[in-house]
């Protein structure tokens, strides 16, 4: 990612647009031509269905559109991603948010993919969530039973 620091947004299988780090650390957005005939706007306010550049106008979310800083790990997901990044030698203060959200990738809050996904040694992408909640219910049975 570090060769042209750009993303592609998708919604499911389809493709929204694309995402750009500008020299500045913004983060400068684009709808797909496919995407503008017949989607929606993802942020109605900052991203209308438009054919233009965007660029955030006001830096609240490090660069980013809300609606992107949103797929984002709240305080205690981003020390565990910090976690993650130097488990695999990266320094996470020098991981811009474009390579957070590659990261993040389609295990982000909210219905928004972030490709090409970077995966890492050590990520939860292998884990089992249904079968990890099954098993904490079968636990809290047996504390109930046991009246711990």
């Amino acid at each position: 990612m570090k060769e042209d620091n750009r993303l592609r947004v998708r919604f499911g299988d389809r493709l929204v647009g694309t995402m750009a780090l500008t020299a500045d650390k913004k983060v400068a957005f684009a709808y797909d031509d496919g995407w503008l005939q017949d989607g929606f706007p993802i942020s109605p306010f900052s991203l209308p269905l438009k054919k233009q550049v965007f660029l955030p106008q006001k830096d609240y979310f490090q660069g980013l559109f809300g609606v992107f800083a949103d797929s984002l790990p709240d305080a205690w997901g981003n020390l565990l991603l910090n976690r993650l990044l130097q488990r695999n030698g990266m320094d996470p203060g020098r991981v811009n948010i474009l390579e957070r959200l590659a990261t993040i990738g389609s295990a982000g809050m909210g219905a928004l993919i972030y490709e090409p996904e970077r995966r890492m040694e050590g990520d939860a992408a292998g884990i089992d969530l249904d079968k990890l909640a099954g098993q904490c219910r079968r636990l809290q049975r047996l504390f109930r039973e046991l009246q711990i």
